[in-house]
């Protein structure tokens, strides 16, 4: 079976791809142009940050524990800056990493493309966020971050605009990114490749990327207003009285709906997990596409915002927040349907399957709880609901990239990872999510205070969880590294359009033109051709 047409003139030349020798320099590294060596710097970057805000959960949540017997960071300010560098990198850091990463590298393929659109763009892109995520990090180390519960004062002033700088790095440059992986998807899908015959993955990805280009400008001008503020304005965050407004003129982007964006990846993941595993193509392609653009309409956040317009108890956030749950539920409900009508496969299941429903089912808990906390009576707005929202919807995440990192391993890296380590991972990343995102929704629901220190301990186990975890990641992927073993071409029998390239990835990513698409599994209709060949051959 075959998804590539060789010109005539070429029918006598080897049809055996040179493999790809990427430059491993520094200089190689900055002056890419190649897709794939661009997704993987942002990777790269994902598991080093993933395995330092891991880290930094632990002693975050141990300080939670007990404010008056435990002071890790020596004194309450401290602290209060820790717990928001760990809640904005957790969100705005770790798993857009991982996303563009990931998509970087599987999408241009995926749609059947060449490379990425404006590959030097997306470099930059790349290379902007490393430079602002180092900013935003070392500023608050050395006395930023956004604000101060004494006030801020003249020396910090300085460090702040540091971290706001940073973080205004970061949010251009993922903005940059989803501005090339749209294009991609609009513009480079090879011939026959209508719209509606998108793969999921690609499809999650425009959907996600359109939202972010809507909500990141929103960000960006907030983040203009404070410095603006800081540097002569009427001094808003200079008052003592008003010690945390910086956070909490940007904390929007944490909460529901805008953090909602970080999970409609994982539903294009689950969408090409499912039915490759099973053997068999989905029940309802365009139902699942209808459900991954619901849940991207519902993620568009910055008009909720509460600093200027508290809208948070009007009728459209409350219904943006009980209508979320909806097109999740529907994304699992039809890749439920499609894993039936195949039966379920006999013995241990590959990890990146179990990574997908558990990432799928943390999405619906996040959900949830998201339609829990706008119901006015319970008054959940405000309280540790709010961090069980973002939890949930950000370990969703994890566990999702985590097994589509697993799935496309091949294509990323040029090896297979471990499935037993697979297995162990995205079980650790369920349960810190599960851990945390309960913990922090009974501490909102017990308003008596009683149950809060048992909760806290459960939030720490969890963020031990999850340092646990990453540390496996991360050493799965280097033990990959090291492995002479041959992961083939296309290990899982696969669908789309980046299993019919060789491992490792060609630099043009196909050899010769590919075969005119004509359903959004091309390869299975290839498969299926070749049977009915087969069977209708003379004996």
């Amino acid at each position: 079976m075959t998804m590539t047409e060789s010109p005539p003139s070429e029918a006598a030349e080897s049809t055996e791809p040179e493999a790809a020798v990427p430059g491993t320099g520094l200089y190689d590294a900055l002056t890419t142009s190649d897709h794939k060596a661009i997704g993987r710097i942002w990777l790269r970057v994902g598991l080093l940050l993933l395995t330092g805000v891991a880290v930094l959960g632990v002693p975050v949540a141990l300080e939670a524990t007990s404010a008056d017997s435990v002071d890790v960071f020596d004194g309450a300010n401290a602290a209060w800056q820790m717990n928001g560098l760990y809640n904005v990198a957790l969100v705005l850091l770790v798993v857009p990493a991982l996303t563009i990463g990931l998509a970087t590298i599987v999408v241009p393929m995926q749609v059947g493309s060449s490379n990425i659109a404006f590959p030097r763009a997306a470099a930059a892109a790349a290379w902007g966020f490393v430079v602002g995520a180092a900013i935003m990090i070392v500023s608050v180390f050395a006395g930023g971050g956004w604000g101060a519960l004494d006030g801020v004062r003249g020396e910090e002033a300085d460090a702040i605009e540091l971290t706001l700088l940073g973080m205004g790095m970061v949010a251009a440059s993922i903005l940059l990114a989803c501005i090339c992986l749209a294009t991609t998807v609009v513009s480079l899908r090879t011939p026959g490749m209508g719209l509606m015959k998108t793969p999921l993955f690609a499809w999650s990805v425009l959907v996600s990327a359109s939202v972010w280009i809507l909500t990141l400008p929103v960000l960006i001008a907030n983040l203009i207003i404070i410095v603006v503020d800081l540097r002569g304005g009427p001094l808003v965050f200079g008052n003592p009285e008003a010690s945390t407004m910086i956070y909490d003129q940007v904390h929007w982007i944490l909460e529901q709906p805008a953090v909602f964006v970080l999970g409609i990846p994982v539903l294009g993941i689950i969408g090409s997990i499912v039915p490759v595993v099973a053997g068999t193509r989905h029940v309802a392609h365009a139902g699942l596409m209808a459900a991954i653009g619901a849940a991207g309409l519902l993620a568009v956040g910055g008009w909720s915002q509460p600093a200027f317009s508290d809208q948070r108890e009007e009728l459209l956030f409350v219904a943006f927040g009980l209508l979320a749950v909806v097109p999740v539920l529907a994304t699992l409900g039809l890749n439920s349907l499609t894993l039936a009508k195949a039966g379920v496969p006999a013995g241990l299941p590959p990890a990146q399957l179990l990574g997908a429903l558990g990432a799928g089912l943390l999405l619906l808990l996040a959900t949830g709880a998201g339609a829990l906390r706008v119901i006015a009576p319970l008054d959940l707005i405000g309280t540790d609901a709010d961090a069980a929202v973002g939890r949930l919807v950000a370990f969703a995440a994890l566990v999702g990239l985590v097994a589509g990192m697993w799935f496309w391993a091949s294509k990323i890296g040029g090896h297979a990872l471990s499935n037993a380590a697979g297995l162990g991972v995205m079980l650790d990343f369920i349960g810190a999510g599960v851990l945390m995102g309960a913990a922090h929704l009974l501490i909102g629901f017990d308003f008596d205070g009683g149950l809060n220190e048992t909760m806290a301990w459960i939030v720490f186990v969890g963020a031990i969880l999850a340092v646990i975890g990453a540390v496996g990641v991360v050493a799965s992927v280097a033990s990959a590294r090291r492995s002479d073993a041959d992961p083939g071409d296309d290990p899982w029998n696969g669908h789309t359009l980046e299993w019919a390239t060789t491992t490792p990835v060609p630099p043009e990513n196909f050899v010769g033109a590919l075969a005119r698409v004509t359903s959004e599994a091309p390869l299975l209709d290839a498969a299926e051709q070749g049977d009915s060949d087969e069977e209708g051959a003379p004996s």
